[in-house]
């Protein structure tokens, strides 16, 4: 497979900004006050551990990566993750625009003492705690291990690298307070569904394009 061939799929990461519009307009629909607040008793429970915010971080340079490696080495499992990611992301925003949700697990009073701390703070006030459900950064988390996995061009260190990541990152949510026990249940229940769809019933978008 020749990677310059795999640049007329350049369009397909157009859904990005797509779907960060998305997310700014539903993150603006409903206050926290007014929204369906899904938190639990397992998740008033998990600590507040700051230092766990460098994992929760690491997701951005993850699908960075994981994009630039699939979109021009392995356009079929480019394919199947760019299907399970995109369909996931939409229902995301599907779900928080007809059911818009919330947590409030976030510390009442954070001080900021430290480096991770301050980065904490950071993602509070660029990320309000509404619209979880189903939470994106596990589903997106995993969906990428497993398109990593799949591929036979990425090294065994790098599968292996991408499932501890995607479990560092999983947990970190709940640490950071970011995510709690319901969206990452949602989160884990449609990454199996569209594992189904995707790899067992081998139907994902742009399936004719392979060579």
């Amino acid at each position: 497979m020749k990677t310059k061939r795999n640049w007329q799929y350049w369009w397909t990461l157009l859904y990005w900004p797509i779907y960060l519009a998305g997310f700014a307009i539903v993150e603006r629909l409903v206050p926290l006050s007014k929204a369906h607040i899904i938190s639990t008793s397992i998740d008033y429970a998990i600590p507040f551990i700051p230092q766990f915010i460098i994992f929760y971080i690491l997701w951005f340079p993850f699908i960075f990566l994981t994009f630039w490696i699939l979109f021009l080495h392995d356009k079929r499992e480019y394919f199947k993750m760019m299907t399970v990611l995109y369909v996931g992301m939409t229902i995301f925003i599907v779900v928080s625009a007809i059911y818009p949700n919330g947590l409030d697990i976030r510390p009442e009073h954070l001080e900021v003492n430290s480096f991770s701390t301050w980065v904490v703070s950071l993602i509070y006030n660029t990320d309000t705690p509404t619209n979880v459900i189903p939470s994106i950064h596990i589903y997106n988390s995993i969906g990428m291990a497993i398109g990593l996995c799949k591929s036979d061009y990425v090294k065994p260190y790098i599968k292996r690298g991408s499932v501890i990541l995607a479990f560092l990152i999983t947990i970190a949510t709940f640490f950071v307070k970011q995510h709690g026990i319901v969206d990452a249940i949602a989160a884990i229940i449609l990454v199996v569904v569209m594992y189904f769809i995707v790899y067992k019933k081998d139907c994902y978008f742009l399936k004719g394009e392979n060579v």
